[in-house]
């Protein structure tokens, strides 16, 4: 049996704030460092002894990891960045506030462009007109003009599922690593929906808590052979909760 371990970064300064981050590169909050801290502590309590990290180019993934490489004695690990762990791009959405677009475009709309795997939000129709693309894409795999400028879930699937595909049988299976992937909600979904098999309307349900590990256990040939768990299910669905409301008027500010 293997383990990937996965989870989603400490609250963001723009996550307490209610906005959508996006590719944006916005610091964590003081919450967030403490939730780096207690994943830390959850690892170490179930003796996960990850053995490499990746993490997408934000610095909330980058500052997160290395929380927990420092509360769990592993920071000599190697690390990698990739831009393919990036959260989705929430093209003209990005910095804006949550209830805003809520009240602009109605509840139904809203979840539609949030959840829906077609929901695409307003793209910023070129990377001269997007902030958030910057010199830390110049060496990309692909032309920074290729970049995304706003992504509907199932773009978001198809350039992570890859590459995620290829850690699991490179790092995990071949050489029987733990791998740790701290990563975006979007990202998070879209794991859950491939190695979960779940449908699209399934996935639409789902969130991401802030700053609980994931795991998903795999047999020989990277196939789940037992339900993928929360290393503290308690805090998962406060967490996903939590996540489901934001937009949703004063209760996203719970």
């Amino acid at each position: 049996m293997h383990k990937l371990i996965v989870l989603r970064h400490g609250e963001s300064q723009w996550n307490h704030e209610n906005k959508f981050c996006g590719w944006i590169d916005i610091p964590l909050s003081e919450k967030g460092e403490k939730e780096a801290q207690h994943a830390g502590e959850l690892l170490k309590k179930y003796n996960i002894r990850p053995d490499v990290m990746f993490t997408s180019m934000l610095q909330r993934l980058i500052k997160t990891g290395n929380i927990i490489l420092e509360t769990i004695g592993r920071m000599w690990i190697p690390q990698y960045k990739l831009w393919r762990l990036n959260e989705r791009h929430y093209g003209l959405f990005q910095g804006r506030d949550k209830n805003e677009v809520f009240k602009e475009f109605g509840k139904e709309k809203y979840q539609f462009y949030r959840r829906n795997v077609d929901g695409v939000p307003p793209e910023t129709g070129s990377v001269q007109n997007d902030d958030s693309i910057d010199e830390r894409y110049k060496f990309s795999d692909i032309p920074v003009e290729k970049l995304p400028q706003g992504e509907l879930l199932r773009m978001t699937i198809r350039r992570v599922v890859p590459y995620v595909d290829h850690i699991v049988k490179n790092e995990i299976l071949k050489q029987d690593r733990e791998v740790l992937i701290v990563t975006h909600g979007s990202i998070v979904r879209s794991l859950i929906k491939h190695f979960c098999k779940m449908s699209d309307e399934a996935i639409s349900k789902i969130n991401a808590p802030t700053g609980v590990p994931l795991v998903f256990e795999l047999d020989d040939q990277g196939n789940l052979v037992k339900e993928m768990y929360y290393l503290d299910e308690e805090l998962a669905k406060k967490g996903i909760a939590k996540v489901a409301m934001e937009g949703h008027g004063s209760q996203s500010k719970l």
